[in-house]
C-alpha cells in the first residue's frame, strides 16, 4: 500500500472505531496521526510527548523499540492523543484497518478503563522504591497483569472488529505455539506481549468453546512432554480468566483485583513455560 492509502485506511477505521465502540470518549479531532520513518519513530515520540502527554517520558529501551521494531504506538494525552506510524512498515489493507483499531483501542480502555482515570497512573508501573517483599511482589503482578491486559484486550478487540477472517484453533495453532514459545523467564521485554497476543487470537476461534474445555484425554495422555499438563493447565487458567471477565457488559473496565490476579496467574504460566521449553529444548 502507498502512504496514501494507508493514511486512507487509518482515517476510515477512525471513523469505523467511533460507529462501532460505544460511548467512545474522543472525537475524530482529538485523534492526530502522523507517519515517519523507522529511525525516526523515537525522536518525533518524544517530540508528540512534549506537546500532547507531557508527563510521559520515553526511556532508551523504549526508544530502541521505537526505531527497530514498533509499527505503531499510542501516545494518549488528557485531551488529544497521537498514533505515531512506522511509514516503512509493510503491511495488508486487513493488517493496517488491525493495526489502527489495535491503537485506537489503547487510547479508548486508557480512558474509560477506571471511569476517567488511567490505571496505571493510579497502581504505578512496578517501579516503586520500597524495600518491602510483599510489596514488591504485588508491584510485579500488577505490572505483570496491565502489560499483559492492555495488549490484549486492544487486539481481541482489533481480530473482533477489524479482521474480515473467522478461523478455528487448527487455522492459528502454529502460530500460538509460536508466540507462547516466546514466554519465559529469559525474555521478559517480549514475553508479555506475545502471551496477550496468543490469548486474543485464541479468544477469538470460532471453536473457543472446545479450547476452553479440552476433552479430558489430553490431560491423560501417558506420553506427554514433562510439565506439559502442568503448562496446559497453567495456560487454560489464563485463558478462562480472560474468558469470563470478557462477558462482562463493558470488558475494558478492570480494577485492581482484576489486574492483580491476572498478573498473578501470568507469572504462573510463564515460570512453568520456561521449565517446559526448557525440557522441550534439552531433548530436542
Amino acid at each position: 500500500m502507498t502512504l496514501d492509502e494507508v493514511q486512507r485506511c487509518a482515517n476510515d477505521t477512525l471513523f469505523y472505531f467511533l460507529e462501532t465502540m460505544p460511548d467512545v470518549p474522543f472525537t475524530h479531532s482529538e485523534i492526530i496521526i502522523e507517519y515517519v520513518k523507522k529511525k525516526g519513530m523515537a525522536r518525533r515520540a518524544r517530540e508528540l510527548c512534549a506537546i500532547y502527554v507531557p508527563d510521559k517520558i520515553i526511556n532508551e529501551s523504549q526508544a530502541k523499540q521505537l526505531n527497530t521494531s514498533i509499527a505503531a504506538n499510542a501516545l494518549i494525552g488528557k485531551e488529544k492523543s497521537a498514533v505515531l506510524v512506522c511509514s516503512d512498515y509493510r503491511a495488508t489493507d486487513e493488517e493496517w484497518r488491525m493495526l489502527f483499531f489495535h491503537e485506537f483501542m489503547h487510547i479508548f480502555c486508557a480512558k474509560t478503563e477506571m471511569d476517567g482515570d488511567h490505571f496505571i497512573d493510579i497502581y504505578g508501573s512496578g517501579t516503586t522504591p520500597d524495600v518491602d517483599p510483599d510489596n514488591k511482589i504485588y508491584d510485579g503482578y500488577i505490572t505483570a497483569g496491565y502489560k499483559v491486559w492492555s495488549e490484549f484486550i486492544a487486539q481481541y478487540y482489533a481480530l473482533s472488529k477489524a479482521c474480515n477472517d473467522s478461523y478455528d484453533f487448527p487455522d492459528v495453532a502454529d502460530f500460538v505455539n509460536e508466540l507462547l514459545s516466546e514466554v519465559s523467564v529469559a525474555t521478559n521485554e517480549l514475553s508479555s506481549s506475545s502471551f496477550a497476543m496468543a490469548c486474543s487470537y485464541l479468544l477469538t476461534c470460532d471453536d473457543v468453546g472446545e479450547i476452553l474445555n479440552p476433552p479430558s484425554e489430553l490431560n491423560d495422555s501417558a506420553d506427554k512432554a514433562p510439565y506439559e499438563k502442568e503448562n496446559r493447565s497453567a495456560l487454560l487458567n489464563c485463558l478462562s480468566y480472560l474468558y469470563e471477565h470478557l462477558q462482562n457488559e463493558k470488558p475494558w473496565k478492570i480494577s485492581e483485583d482484576f489486574i492483580e490476579n491476572l498478573g498473578g496467574k501470568y507469572i504462573m504460566f510463564k515460570t512453568i513455560n520456561s521449565i517446559y521449553l526448557g525440557h522441550i529444548g534439552s531433548n530436542q
